[in-house]
């Protein structure tokens, strides 16, 4: 028995499931919790104007149908209803404007704004890596090794089948173009209704394999985030990694 095997104790793969079951938990900070107060406040006014021109158009809605089947209104009841489209109108304009001010402040801030985001992703993260403080070293490395395995086969197959890097962009294009050339929307709707009959099997031919082109590029686009995911994983690892580096060096 080699030193490796006798220095790794006999339950260190069920440590590094622990290990690893604790990182399928651990996710970067959403964009959620980046918003500024000022976005927060300008999602509230934007769902505030929408609602009012919502409710002011199927309020108009109401009177026009009561204008015109039930009871003609009174001039100042038409003269209400004009009112209720023009403001209905304006604040669902205001609902639209309301986010784009928004985003144009906090340009103004964005040294700040980036700052404040760094700190906050170092704060979190650092909370995540506090947590797997005390693993040993070699079950830190074992997890990292499976996770490293895990991204390599699934950045290999989206590899062997589609290329690299803008691959599935690139076939979910080569999906519409074939889709547009054969006649578009109606031709997919005339190929389905026909079905796999003996006169259309080679339009139905063409779209399963335009259907197989396309579920083939979802397949991938899931593949590089499932392995982006273990990327985050990994650098949590690496992070205690040289955290204890330093310990043991100090």
């Amino acid at each position: 028995m080699s030193n490796m095997e006798k220095e790794i104790p006999e339950n260190t793969i069920e440590q590094t499931i622990k290990v690893l079951e604790y990182l399928n938990t651990c996710e970067p900070l959403k964009a959620k919790a980046r918003r500024t107060k000022l976005e927060v406040n300008a999602d509230r006014l934007t769902n505030l104007f929408l609602g009012f021109g919502a409710g002011g158009i199927a309020l108009a809605g109401c009177m026009a149908y009561w204008h015109s089947s039930i009871k003609s209104l009174p001039m100042w009841g038409k003269d209400l209803a004009l009112v209720l489209i023009f403001t209905s109108t304006v604040s669902v304009l205001l609902s639209f404007l309301t986010p784009i001010v928004a985003q144009i402040c906090i340009l103004k801030r964005w040294k700040t704004i980036s700052l404040k985001n760094m700190i906050d992703d170092i704060r979190h993260e650092n909370t995540l890596v506090d947590s797997l403080q005390h693993h040993a070293i070699s079950v830190l490395q074992e997890a990292k090794y499976w996770l490293q395995l895990k991204i390599t086969r699934a950045e290999a197959r989206v590899a062997y089948f589609f290329g690299e890097k803008t691959a599935g962009l690139a076939l979910l294009g080569t999906a519409y173009v074939c889709a547009k050339e054969f006649g578009g929307f109606p031709w997919l709707g005339k190929t389905l209704e026909a079905g796999f009959v003996l006169g259309n099997w080679g339009n139905t031919a063409l779209l399963m394999i335009i259907a197989m082109v396309l579920g083939l590029s979802l397949g991938a686009l899931l593949l590089k985030q499932v392995s982006a995911r273990y990327r985050f994983q990994v650098e949590l690892i690496e992070h205690v990694l040289s955290r204890q580096c330093k310990k043991s060096e100090a």
